[in-house]
């Protein structure tokens, strides 16, 4: 079972802590939709910052697998030419 390397979680759009001098939150509609707009907005962007994380390493992942398999197809050929240039009549074959 893989373990997380990381915890994406939604934050909360509409809280604000801190009211102001009158005990509003907000003024307004607009000044509520603007801020959940902009807290969107950056909800987005650490999501996205995530992804691109994400398929950092994966790509990591699929070069350094393609450098192993290179290899591996290096040592087939090199065993396949070894193999070919074998005569089977002048090798003495154990019973």
């Amino acid at each position: 079972m893989p373990f997380a390397k990381r915890i994406a979680e939604p934050q909360l759009l509409c809280r604000h802590q801190i009211p102001n001098d009158e005990g509003l939150l907000f003024e307004d509609l607009c000044a509520i939709s603007n801020v959940v707009l902009s807290r969107t907005l950056r909800q987005l962007s650490d999501l996205a910052r995530h992804a691109c994380s994400i398929f950092q390493e994966l790509e990591n992942d699929i070069i350094s697998t393609n450098q192993r398999v290179w290899v591996l197809q290096n040592k087939i050929g090199q065993i396949q030419q070894t193999a070919c240039a074998l005569d089977p009549k002048k090798e003495a074959v154990r019973k």
